[in-house]
């Protein structure tokens, strides 16, 4: 499923209704009937008894919910109230006839101009139990002031059931940031596909539940580069095992990592590794750490080194490297490794104090590495020298600019994990607020790894990687709760996870 810009959106639209032969009215009714049935399809709502209060803006995302109010009206909801907010000079003509539209139907119209109106604006929604709300769509690109701000902290401190369209109010439609105050939605109903903004950062706290509606949006022309990940497009990447095969042939992988308070995370590593397929799993360590491990996993190989040579044998029989966790800032050698490890035909996963060193040795980066970095964002703006705001603003652009210039592959890590490949991105969405705990990037660069490691191309390897990650986290979550998770509950249920993936 792609996933489009607000600019796209508004392309498509336009391609849409020139290729047809259609007004962006006519757009706009067809949208706002798809919208009408979902809503009674998601939702009871007894004609009768049920009081429905739709707020509109003054923009086409207005105009969608007048749309809206206009068939619950021709199909006689008797407790109907609408209420538009803003000025109606700003009305977009499409609005303004769908306005017109309503009042020839006699419907019950208040309009919120001004603060004076707020008390009455109270009164109307708390005798609601069902608000549908088009204040603002996906073009919303400042900050929510004034009555508009009003108007969204009612809805949120209203107990009706909230029902946004396209995107909740307030969630700026390309990146998903809060812009001051954002409408809590329980049924988000979007038009098309999704949009950035319906993913990213702060969009997941807001959308509630998720329905896309198909309203004829014409993509012929339209090559799509940005992809919504679903459980469907990673199933067929892993394959049952075939039973003439031995230890090797699901990669030996190694972890390189490990310092003085930091040795639980590449144990966490290499045994996510092990738990997702891997034939064995070591760690490299630096010798003078030796006495700080405890082997906590008996099945993981503990392999020192002291001098290059070393580390070198190390390396022999390596199918893929995981470079950086828990491996500190503290020492040079790290550079020889990497540097080392950028010269050799494997694949590498590099995360956390990893990136540090890499930062300093992008310059030796060839086309020909299979190179996967796992930054979360303010790793990234660490390795683009800028603030994680910046990132967070944009990490669409942040993830794919940084891939296209080094040719490797990003997997940024948030709320919405994003992998970047080249000028593609791909969105994974799934996954709880309880995986962001200790360790829990820990675990995705060991399943990464693993997969890497049974020959996975490089970006087949973070979509499955990340899946399997989220999957085994929500059923971490649903046994000990979000509150009480820690990274390894999320490596107890990856054999679980792959159970149902590889069937």
């Amino acid at each position: 499923m792609e996933v489009l810009t607000t600019k796209e959106m508004k392309e498509l639209d336009r391609y849409t209704c020139k290729k047809k032969g259609i007004s962006s009215l006519e757009l706009m009714e067809i949208a706002g009937e798809k919208i009408y049935k979902c809503i009674l399809k998601e939702k009871e709502i007894d004609p009768v008894t049920d009081k429905i209060v739709i707020i509109s803006g003054t923009g086409n995302n207005g105009g969608d919910s007048l749309v809206v109010a206009r068939h619950f009206l021709e199909e006689n909801y008797k407790n109907l109230e609408i209420i538009l907010v803003g000025n109606l000079d700003h009305l977009t003509e499409e609005t303004k006839i769908n306005l017109k539209k309503l009042k020839e139907r006699n419907a019950r119209i208040y309009y919120f101009k001004n603060y004076d109106f707020y008390k009455d604006y109270e009164k109307l929604i708390k005798k609601a139990n069902i608000i549908i709300e088009g204040i603002f769509g996906i073009g919303l690109n400042r900050d929510v002031e004034g009555i508009y701000y009003q108007a969204i902290d009612g809805i949120n401190r209203s107990e009706a059931y909230t029902i946004s369209i396209d995107i909740p109010s307030g969630i700026r439609g390309d990146n998903g940031l809060i812009a001051g105050i954002a409408v809590k939605a329980d049924l988000s109903i979007i038009i098309h596909t999704y949009k950035v903004g319906n993913l990213l950062n702060d969009a997941k706290d807001s959308h509630g539940k998720c329905k896309i509606v198909d309203i004829g949006i014409l993509e012929d022309v339209f090559i799509p580069k940005q992809f919504l990940l679903q459980e469907k497009d990673i199933k067929n990447l892993l394959k049952k095992r075939r039973h003439n095969t031995h230890k090797y042939d699901y990669g030996s992988v190694l972890t390189i990592g490990g310092s003085i308070g930091m040795m639980g995370a590449p144990f966490m590593s290499a045994y996510a590794a092990l738990r997702s397929g891997s034939g064995l799993s070591s760690i490299a360590v630096y010798e003078k750490y030796l006495d700080l491990i405890y082997p906590i996993y008996p099945e993981i190989m503990i392999r020192p080194y002291r001098k290059k040579e070393e580390f070198l044998e190390i390396l022999q029989k390596k199918e893929a490297i995981a470079f950086g966790p828990g491996l500190g800032r503290k020492s040079d050698f790290p550079f020889y490794i990497l540097e080392h490890l950028l010269k050799v035909d494997l694949p590498i996963v590099i995360d956390a104090d990893g990136l540090y060193y890499f930062k300093e040795l992008l310059n030796k980066v060839k086309k020909e590495n299979k190179i996967v970095i796992t930054p979360h964002y303010g790793e990234m703006a660490m390795l683009l020298d800028t603030t994680s705001e910046n990132i967070k603003r944009d990490p669409v652009s942040a993830a794919k600019e940084f891939s296209e210039k080094y040719s490797i592959i990003v997997l940024l890590k948030g709320t919405t994990t994003l992998i970047a490949q080249q000028d593609k991105i791909y969105f994974h969405s799934l996954g709880n607020p309880g995986m962001a705990t200790a360790g829990s990037g820990d675990v995705l660069t060991g399943i990464v790894l693993s997969l890497l490691g049974q020959r996975l191309k490089p970006i087949d390897a973070c979509k499955v990687g990340v899946s399997i990650h989220s999957l085994a986290g929500n059923l971490a979550a649903k046994e000990m709760g979000q509150y009480s998770m820690i990274a390894t509950d999320i490596i107890k249920y990856i054999p679980k996870t792959l159970k149902e993936l590889v069937k």
